[in-house]
């Protein structure tokens, strides 16, 4: 692999932090955009506001497969079937990277099922703790997003993702309307992800462009093998996510993943600041031309509702505070110079 990928730096976090989230990632902002995300350890202290009876959802696969493109290899996009019957081919024990795209190149029927389940409006995560317990469930709410009132915020809850077994794909994908996320990893086998920075999204689009006009990015229809990347010298950055550990996406960032096992985890989306001056979310809808029926695309936030008088009384209020969860003093200053 060439020396454009690297990993993304890994953040320890304790349990103070971890009750101002938010504020935790807002610091580490230059970092998480460089690279397109970071990882989040926990600390031995870190309380979890999670559920005693958890991951007992039954979920039934995806029908949806990768199939190769032909004008590239190592580029593959999804396809929905039918069922899975003829695809039901196990998969080979996947322990490492390497493993994992030798044997999809080698794969017999030149297409391999992604073996995952996505359930929406669904978390291990209870929402009855007490503020003293980490609850994913509060991030939107806590985040820009609460400008917009309750209109926006209850669009947002947390998603339950299921790897069904070793080798199981997360093709890539961009978070609703380039907000940013974070995926928890509840339990089961590590999770590879490779991270692309928002920076590098036009040098893929035109990669892609030459091999299927009609792909877009962010809604998971494409699947690429690294080597493609280092090829073409788009910078990606590569991740391993290990249970009790958070991956945090930035705004815009594209984002795949392959699994070492089954596993539980679940993500949701929230918005920091840069997110509108930046001009993520003003990026027109239109520009997607994967074909995905529109009642299927999620909601757009007006982003009129953020003017700029209320981010900087958000950034004042909530996000300029000392380890001690108190506000600094001299915050709404430093805003008007």
């Amino acid at each position: 692999m060439s020396s454009i990928s690297m990993e993304v730096p890994t953040f320890r976090i304790n349990d103070n932090d971890l009750q101002n989230f938010i504020n935790f990632i807002y610091k580490q902002e230059q970092v998480l955009k460089e690279f397109g995300a970071i990882k989040i350890q926990l600390n031995i202290e870190c309380k979890l506001a999670l559920k005693k009876r958890r991951k007992n959802l039954l979920l039934c696969p995806k029908t949806e497969q990768i199939v190769k493109m032909s004008k590239c290899e190592g580029i593959y996009f999804v396809q929905n079937v039918d069922h899975l019957g003829e695809f039901a081919e196990q998969s080979p024990l996947i322990i490492d990277e390497c493993s994992f795209w030798s044997s999809l190149s080698c794969y017999r029927n030149k297409s391999r099922p992604l073996n995952i389940s996505l359930l929406a409006n669904k978390s291990f995560f209870s929402e009855k703790k007490s503020r003293a317990y980490f609850d994913i469930h509060r991030l939107p709410n806590q985040s820009l997003l609460k400008l917009g009132g309750t209109k926006v915020t209850r669009q947002f809850a947390p998603c339950v993702r299921r790897a069904h077994q070793s080798g199981s794909i997360f093709p890539l994908t961009c978070t609703q309307q380039r907000l940013f996320s974070i995926d928890y990893h509840h339990e089961g086998g590590d999770h590879h992800w490779y991270i692309i920075p928002n920076n590098q999204r036009d040098y893929l689009k035109r990669l892609i462009k030459k091999n299927n006009s009609s792909i877009c990015l962010d809604h998971g229809q494409l699947f690429i093998d690294p080597s493609v990347l280092d090829r073409n010298h788009i910078r990606y950055h590569r991740v391993i996510q290990h249970p009790n550990e958070f991956i945090v996406l930035s705004a815009g960032t594209l984002a795949q993943s392959l699994t070492y096992g089954a596993s539980w985890s679940e993500s949701i989306a929230f918005a920091l600041p840069s997110w509108i001056e930046d001009g993520h979310a003003s990026v027109p809808t239109a520009l997607c031309q994967c074909n995905i029926p529109y009642g299927f695309l999620s909601k757009t936030i007006d982003v009129t509702l953020f003017r700029p008088e209320l981010i900087r009384r958000y950034i004042t209020s909530h996000l300029n505070i000392t380890s001690d969860g108190k506000p600094l003093i001299f915050a709404s200053s430093l805003l008007c110079l």
